[in-house]
């Protein structure tokens, strides 16, 4: 079924706006929220109602639903002056005003074929694609984490425990690189003394997370350990003494805090995994992870390199959304470098790539977090703090979204909002390989408010962690002692 309108097609098998025949590209999310203007025409459709049915009632800004509103218009001709097909009615929300007809497909697009007659061919998929495809899946990291245990055995802290375990598979699953495993998986283990070997060949994954919650008193112990499933050894371990107020709030900000350190570290080790494997044996996974030491080097040589894995996993599964989003970083961290009449060239290769991660995987918030960031560098403000609003919505835990949102806040002038954003991604990845980046952003954020001291002293941890950093070199010798 099509939905036609001034000029313009909607392909609802294809998830395609078309215009005189020619594809518009058009986020999904912008692409969904135009369907509900149009299937709800006869009436006005209100903020609360989009919110409610784009962002699955999830809280955010009025500026995310603007924003979402402009790039509907834009996509359809449109804009907010004219309002010609899409109306704002002050204090209510929005209606669709224009003329609709449903047809079936247009002559260049091919309709659902009959029963009776023979589906058209698919373009076809070389085999070598798709076993990519297959040892990609395959080479998925998989994760199960144990019941934790209640090591002071009262009723309570059991609950604790349990939602404890709960929360952090959920905010885990979030990663769309990880196969987590549902709790039910791992309840036959709950209680019993079985070798991290044995889950692991029992539940075929490659990692366990385990931990201990011991309540004294008005106080909270957790501990909590990263587990090889191949070989038993420990491969991470953190403890936490929490004052006991909240019990619920601890479990919220405990669970958001354990899986947001666990997610970096599944990532250094499976990069670390890829670098050991023969050169002549990778697949679109290892070429991807090794593609990531690389970039993080965050050297001249190190993202070349970064560059050529990206693109050699892209050829080897070009539906691989992580690559293309990978890809896409690469140019947004060259254009902070590179000479200005390259710079342009760049931006437009970040952004096209950054679309094309998010077409193939809208649900990442990584390719997310890349699309947000392409945003910034374009000076898009409007859409990149809406792209990261959904980022981080789609998981809490993912530091780099708070810390891009972060990085647009202060290059808009909403510097306490900055602050608040990166302090945030600090907590979640105190070992995070955009260190340098967090400080320096803080550093600029202080440096806007008058805060010079404080600008200095996140400038030189910045330093400290990379000295040719030349960005925050240049911050650093401003003049500051003369504001003083």
């Amino acid at each position: 079924m099509h939905i036609v309108f001034a000029g313009h097609e909607m392909d609802l098998r294809r998830h395609e706006l078309r215009r005189a025949g020619d594809v518009v590209h058009i986020e999904p999310q912008v692409f969904d929220l135009l369907l509900h203007l149009i299937r709800n025409r006869d009436r006005v459709v209100s903020k609360d109602e989009l919110f409610d049915t784009i962002w699955n009632g999830r809280i955010v800004s009025e500026a995310a639903l603007s924003s979402r509103i402009n790039a509907a218009r834009r996509a359809v001709g449109d804009d907010g002056d004219r309002q010609q097909l899409i109306k704002t009615v002050h204090k209510r929300g929005f209606r669709f005003v224009g003329e609709v007809r449903e047809a079936e497909a247009t002559a260049d697009t091919a309709a659902e074929p009959p029963p009776s007659a023979p589906a058209p061919a698919a373009r076809p998929v070389s085999p070598a694609v798709i076993l990519a495809r297959e040892a990609a899946a395959d080479r998925k990291p998989a994760i199960t984490v144990l019941p934790f245990v209640n090591l002071s055995q009262e009723p309570d802290t059991d609950y604790f425990s349990y939602g404890l375990t709960e929360d952090i598979i959920r905010l885990l699953a979030r990663n769309r690189w990880l196969d987590v495993l549902s709790r039910h998986s791992a309840a036959a283990f709950k209680g019993r003394d079985v070798p991290a070997q044995e889950i692991g060949a029992a539940l075929g994954v490659r990692y366990l997370v385990q931990g201990s919650v011991l309540k004294r008193g008005e106080r909270l112990r957790i501990a909590a350990d990263l587990i090889s499933a191949e070989t038993g050894r420990q491969l991470w371990s953190e403890s936490y003494d929490l004052g006991l107020a909240d019990i619920l709030q601890i479990q919220d900000v405990m669970a958001q805090q354990i899986a947001a350190v666990i997610e970096p570290e599944l990532g250094r080790l499976e990069r670390e995994a890829a670098m050991r494997r023969p050169p002549d044996n990778l697949d679109a996974w290892d070429l991807y992870q090794r593609g990531l030491w690389n970039l993080w080097g965050f050297t001249t040589p190190s993202m070349a390199d970064a560059e050529a894995l990206f693109r050699q996993s892209i050829e080897l599964d070009p539906g691989f959304a992580r690559a293309s989003g990978a890809l896409a970083y690469v140019h947004l961290q060259r254009s902070f470098t590179c000479r200005p009449e390259e710079r342009p060239a760049l931006l437009e290769s970040a952004m096209r790539l950054a679309r094309v991660a998010v077409a193939l995987d809208d649900r990442d918030c990584m390719n997310l977090c890349v699309l947000g960031r392409a945003h910034c560098m374009l000076q898009d403000h409007e859409e990149a703090i809406a792209a990261l609003e959904q980022c981080i919505a789609l998981n809490p835990s993912f530091a780099q979204g708070h810390f891009a949102l972060g990085f647009t806040m202060a290059w808009t002038g909403r510097e306490e909002e900055a602050l608040a954003l990166v302090q945030r991604a600090l907590e979640l990845s105190p070992r995070d390989p955009h260190l340098t980046s967090f400080h320096y952003v803080q550093a600029l954020a202080h440096f806007s408010l008058g805060d010079f001291e404080a600008s200095l002293a996140c400038s030189r941890r910045a330093m400290r962690l990379r000295p040719s950093a030349t960005t925050v070199v240049r911050l650093v010798f401003q003049p500051v002692p003369m504001a003083w």
